[in-house]
Order: C-alpha cells, then structure tokens, then sequence
C-alpha cells in the first residue's frame, strides 16, 4: 500500500478513536436466522463457493520449479505444483486408477507415485509410469493424466478454479483490490504451516467473527483487547470485497508525532474480506489467511489457518516466535471466537428467536451478507 493511502487511513482511525466512534452503517440490518440453519441455503451457499476463484495459498508455498502444495476445498483434495517453466499447475489429487491420493503435504517432487498401485505422474500431471499396463489396454487409460483445474499465480496467492472447464480471471475477481493486496507482499512471506478448524458452526458465523471489532472487549478482554482498540472501525467496501482497519492502543501516541514522522503500519491491523470466504490479516510481522468453507450441513464449517512472516525463518529462535505468534492468534479464535459461537448455533437451530440483528456499528458484517444476498439471488434469477 502507497504511502499516501495509508497515512490518509492512519488519519482517519485516529480520528475515531480520538472520538470514540467508529464507522458507521447507514441503518441496523436484519438477518433471518434460518440463513444459518436451512438445508436450502446451505446447498445454494457450497454451489456459491463452488463456483467462485478460490484462494488457496501462499505463492511462498511454490517457492520454485518442482516444488508442490496439496490443499483441500470442500473435502475435494487439490495438487498444485510450480513446473519448470515456472507456471503454477493444479489438478484433482486423485490416480486415474483407483482414486487414491497421489501426494499429501508439501515438498519437492518431479514425479507423483499412487501409493496404492505406483502409478507415476511428473509435475505437468502427465501419467509416465503404469506397472503391468498389459492390464489396461487401448483407450481404457486417458493418455492426458491427471485432470487439470484452472490455476494462475496472482497478487502472491495461489488460485484455482474447481470446475475444469471455468475460466479464472482473478484480476476480474479483485478488482480494485488487486494492486493493494500485492503490495503488501504477504502472499510472499514465509509459509508457516496451516490449522484446521473442523466446527459446529455455520461457515457464516465464522466468518462473522472476522468482521467486526465490536466483540473485542467482552470475548477478547485478555486477549485481542489489549493490542486493539474495540468498536472502533475504519470501513471501505470494494464491489463484493471490503476492508477493515482496526487501530491498536497505541495510535493515540501520533497526535504528538509529525505526520512524515508516522510509522503507521505499528499502530494497526487491515483486515480484508475477500467474496465469498477468505478473510486476510495483515500486521507488520504476520499474513494471516483464513478459507472458511461450508461443511457437510448447515451447522458444520472448516477453516483452513494459515500464517506468513517477512521475518528470517532460517534462524530457529526467530521461527519458534512465529510461531508462537501463529499459534496464539489460533487459539484465540479457536478457543474464544469459535467456542461462544457455538452457541449461537444451538439458539439458532433452537427456533427461540427468529432473526439477528446487526448494528449500525458492523457496517462489515452488514456488507459480507448483503454481498452474499445479492450474489445468490443473482445466481437464482440466471439459473
């Protein structure tokens, strides 16, 4: 991000906090309760996801040729790997024969063997070993390999499309976006693993976790809430996207600092909400990514975690504070955030009360659903 654009953020956080506000919704917004529970919506929001870009990592995950990554999306298991001519490259992660996984976790590999009947594919996917291939004659094996999904390396993440035949403009797809979350270069930080969270939740009620800074002094008192302010919210949308700036404790400290004098990125935390389900953390030390995905009912979800850092991994004191860093920031949300909304759940599947409500205060939250409405009823009124 310019430096402009970022003091002129800086200059409006500290005006919130300096007014004890924060950014505002033009009205209080409803939300029907059985957008969390109805088996219905549930299958309308997996084909939602489904069928938009999705961002699965870090381009630091493929740091060169031959190297590889495995993701899963919806329980699908994906294959990515980076081929000679440096293009990114991914495909279902499953052998033409029998279905088994090829490959798990990440490494560097020129050639995938099927566990189960060493099947061998190369890095592009193409089958090149087969034992016994008098057992498969003629046309009884596709001579193209694995099956290969839409894939491309843009703003330093990895994405891909899950239908074969999509085509994936992610430029189209961020927009304005695109420039500003390249800048930041976290897609090009340090990987420093994933952490799933396997939740009884609805896969919006954890993203709604991420959208809002109001819950930070009663859910994160010892926690979040004594790094950042709480209730206290810059707030810019970007057609489906939006971006939030919540201000540390400290920014308060620059009133009596010149503004060419201003390190803002120490006071802050942006927060990116990506359509339909990725939420990115930004901060001077980490790139949090969280995929958050519909599970296989309306009262199930799975956050895929993972963290970044510009600092030097390769010295192992500084790799154990990150760490740390990394699994602080997911026992938090594990343990406070996802653990009260569990809750939620239950009172919604309850039938006690009909609706929620989102206040003036959560202009975040307010945009993420009406975003989803519009893009659902779309989809209703193309199909």
């Amino acid at each position: 991000m310019e430096r402009d654009q970022l003091v002129d953020l800086t200059r409006r956080a500290c005006k919130l906090a300096r007014d004890n506000t924060t950014d505002l919704a033009p009205a209080t917004h409803r939300v029907e309760a059985r957008e969390y529970t109805s088996l219905e919506r549930h299958q309308r929001d997996r084909a939602l996801v489904l069928a938009s870009p999705q961002l699965v990592g870090y381009a630091s995950e493929l740091p060169g040729p031959g190297t590889y990554c495995t993701k899963t999306v919806m329980g699908r298991s994906v294959l990515l790997t980076r081929a000679s001519d440096g293009s990114v490259r991914a495909f279902d992660n499953v052998c033409l024969h029998r279905q088994s996984q090829v490959a798990s976790g990440c490494g560097t590999a020129r050639r995938f063997t099927c566990p189960y009947h060493a099947w061998t594919y190369d890095n592009t996917g193409r089958l090149v070993g087969l034992p016994g291939r008098e057992g498969f004659p003629g046309t009884a094996v596709r001579s193209d390999g694995l099956a290969a999904l839409p894939a491309a390396e843009f703003a330093g993440f990895l994405w891909i499309a899950m239908d074969p035949g999509a085509t994936l403009d992610v430029a189209a797809h961020l927009g304005p976006l695109a420039d500003e979350l390249d800048s930041w270069g976290i897609g090009r930080w340090s990987p420093l693993g994933e952490k799933v969270l396997d939740s009884p939740i609805n896969w919006k009620l954890a993203i709604d976790t991420f959208a809002e800074n109001y819950h930070f002094a009663t859910v994160h008192r010892q926690t979040f809430a004594t790094i950042a302010r709480s209730n206290c919210t810059v707030f810019d949308a970007f057609g489906p996207h939006h971006r939030l700036v919540f201000p540390l404790n400290t920014i308060l400290e620059l009133d009596t600092v010149p503004e060419e004098q201003w390190d803002p990125f120490h006071h802050m935390v942006v927060i990116y909400a990506l359509f339909p389900n990725i939420v990115l953390s930004v901060t001077i030390a980490n790139g949090e990514l969280f995929r958050v995905y519909p599970g296989d009912r309306p009262g199930r979800s799975v956050t895929v975690h993972q963290n970044s850092t510009p600092l030097d991994v390769s010295d192992e004191s500084v790799a154990a504070g990150a760490a740390a860093v990394f699994e602080y920031a997911h026992a938090t949300v594990r343990d406070e955030d996802y653990r009260l909304v569990e809750a939620l759940q239950a009172n919604l599947e309850s039938g006690a009360r009909d609706h929620l409500l989102f206040g003036r205060n959560e202009p975040g939250l307010q945009h993420r659903h009406l975003t989803w409405e519009r893009a659902l009823a779309e989809r209703s009124s193309a199909g």
